[in-house]
């Protein structure tokens, strides 16, 4: 039987975070719940909500995403170690304001893999080679960027770069394994690093299809929540304040959420 490890990375101070594994377990009827803590080191002493890793790279809080080439390489890593022994046989990879609307939603995400014959799920995934892609421009740039694939790649064209959006993406565990376990030596943006990585081991990354109209890179949906899950949405991003005590998301997990239909 599938085993699925949600894996949430979130920075946010611990009522924030309790709120939020509170409704992720609620909602989707889970324990199997892995925090990434991107905080603090004087906060981290203060969670107390279950399993936890702690990735030390600075490359995962920078400021200018983009430019700064931001990596979740090392969450990936600590959670690959971390996983080791388990059964786990996927891997659901979310950040704290990528919001989950619907109980069954790891068993659509596996439906959706098997009907894709993928290895990974991502929103909006692009391939962006010889295109005048903001991300591929700033990379091609330096010479190393090419290099790399060429050494890595599996696949008779090296040339292929893809861009997947990093808020939330589902595995194969022996995808999540192989990324995990490749250091990333030279800095790239982790919406192309990703993605392209996965390819060029070897695996299939394919798109969320329909899902994605409910995903978006600026603002806050919270407003939006109420009528993406009337519409089908099975997540939404970006939702800041989903955490904060006064939001009507987490009060509203308080009863009970039914499972939609698949």
């Amino acid at each position: 039987m599938p085993r699925v490890l949600n894996l949430l990375l979130s920075h946010q101070d611990p009522a924030r975070i309790s709120r939020m594994l509170y409704y992720w377990r609620r909602t989707l009827g889970i324990e199997d719940v892995l925090l990434a803590f991107g905080g603090s080191h004087d906060m981290l002493g203060r969670l107390h909500e279950g399993p936890c890793i702690f990735p030390g790279d600075p490359r995962m809080r920078t400021a200018d995403h983009q430019r700064e080439k931001q990596s979740y390489t090392a969450v990936f890593r600590d959670a690959s170690h971390w996983m080791q022994g388990q059964d786990f046989t996927h891997v659901y990879f979310a950040e704290y304001d990528h919001i989950p609307l619907v109980g069954d939603l790891n068993s659509r995400q596996l439906a959706l893999l098997e009907a894709e014959g993928a290895d990974v799920l991502g929103h909006r995934v692009t391939r962006i080679n010889g295109t005048s892609f903001p991300h591929y421009l700033y990379h091609a740039s330096d010479p190393d960027f090419h290099r790399l694939w060429r050494r890595i790649t599996c696949r008779q064209d090296p040339q292929v770069i893809l861009s997947m959006f990093g808020s939330g993406s589902f595995w194969t565990r022996e995808a999540f394994d192989a990324v995990a376990s490749v250091e990333e030596i030279v800095p790239v943006y982790l919406e192309v690093y990703l993605s392209t990585l996965a390819h060029h081991l070897g695996f299939r990354v394919r798109d969320f299809g329909e899902q994605n109209r409910y995903i978006g890179h600026l603002g806050d949906f919270g407003r939006k929540v109420a009528a993406a899950r009337r519409d089908g949405a099975w997540t939404i991003h970006p939702v800041k304040t989903a955490w904060d005590a006064e939001s009507t998301i987490f009060r509203s997990v308080r009863r009970p959420v039914k499972n939609a239909a698949g």
